[in-house]
């Protein structure tokens, strides 16, 4: 399409970036994801768009054993699977993930994902052996001039982190034994955490000599700077009634039966809960948090209220309360999907 300058200032209201300047006629061949790039990014010439995960495997036919992946079409849940290593991340379990997101994208109706871990622990972080052959690839990169595999393996997995963060569905995060790094930053990517209340939580990388700098964006936004600077310092270990003050964990239960009948809980009450209402309360958290309540964003919430208020989900589901009858998209009650 042929964007209007009309059009372009509408969505640059909504990013929030009014006194980003632009050129409209290098715009007209862009489409709205890369427009809404460009604004966020603070106007760079050419706004790269957000880059796609790169799967070189059939997502719908090929899935590493290290992750389990169980749906019914409109609840999932995702396993991290090498129990005998503590779930610790891996290459194998970091394309799991990517594969599991890319199925999840490409099916419009999940509503929920839930993101647990096989055995007693939910995850370890990064698997030291995965760090070591890191180190080699950079170093091999040195000697040779080529590529460096290390930086890309990062990439990927910070590429994960960001589909699992924006997924339209509701994701629970079931943490059913202690979560470090990696799995720390994992359930910092959750709408929801449920956890044991055995469970530990700890950002341990400076005890191995690194930083949690790939997950740092998730876990700030989550737990606060205050409660960042101190876990990433000191690398020590919180229980789940810490995390539940830091708002990392929303949800405590005594054991893994309770892990379950939370998760129900949720399916019953993500069934009346209006799919489409809820992309949009998820898209509207995130394009208000931190902002200035002015004009502009005064005019972008009531501008989101009017657009759902006259949308198909509002109407019928006004029509349903008015007529004692459920929605349409709570006919059939969300459950768990079995195997």
């Amino acid at each position: 399409m042929a964007w209007t300058d009309e059009q372009i200032e509408e969505l640059r209201a909504e990013c929030f970036a009014n006194d980003i300047k632009y050129d409209l006629a290098a715009m007209q061949d862009w489409d709205e994801d890369k427009i809404r790039e460009f604004f966020e990014n603070g106007g760079a010439e050419e706004a790269p768009p957000a880059p796609e995960i790169q799967l070189t495997k059939d997502i719908w036919t090929y899935m590493p054993p290290e992750v389990k992946y169980k749906t019914d079409g409109s609840v999932v849940m995702i396993t991290l699977n090498r129990p005998d290593a503590k779930n610790a991340m891996d290459a194998g379990m970091t394309e799991g993930l990517m594969i599991a997101l890319a199925r999840i994208k490409a099916t419009p109706t999940i509503r929920i994902v839930f993101l647990t871990g096989a055995g007693p622990m939910f995850c370890a972080g990064g698997d030291p052996k995965a760090f070591q052959a890191a180190a080699k690839m950079a170093e091999d990169a040195k000697t040779s001039g080529g590529e460096d595999k290390n930086k890309s393996s990062s990439m990927d997995f910070a590429h994960m982190l960001r589909d699992l963060a924006n997924l339209d569905a509701y994701v629970v995060g079931l943490a059913n034994g202690t979560a470090m790094g990696g799995g720390f930053g994992l359930l910092s990517c959750c709408d929801c955490v449920i956890a044991k209340k055995t469970a530990m939580f700890a950002l341990s990388e400076v005890k191995l000599g690194v930083i949690p700098a790939t997950i740092s964006p998730y876990v700030v936004e989550k737990i606060g700077v205050a409660n960042s600077r101190r876990l990433f310092m000191t690398g020590e270990a919180i229980t789940s009634e810490q995390a539940i003050k830091i708002n990392l964990v929303q949800v405590l239960v005594d054991d893994d039966k309770g892990l379950e009948t939370e998760a129900k809980r949720i399916c019953k009450v993500m069934t009346l809960a209006a799919p489409e209402a809820v992309k949009a309360s998820k898209r509207l958290v995130q394009s208000v948090k931190n902002k200035v309540i002015d004009e502009t964003l005064m005019a972008y919430t009531a501008g989101q209220l009017a657009m759902v208020r006259a949308g198909e989900e509002a109407v019928s589901g006004m029509a349903a309360v008015q007529a004692g009858t459920k929605p349409v998209w709570a006919s059939k009650e969300l459950t768990l999907p079995t195997d």
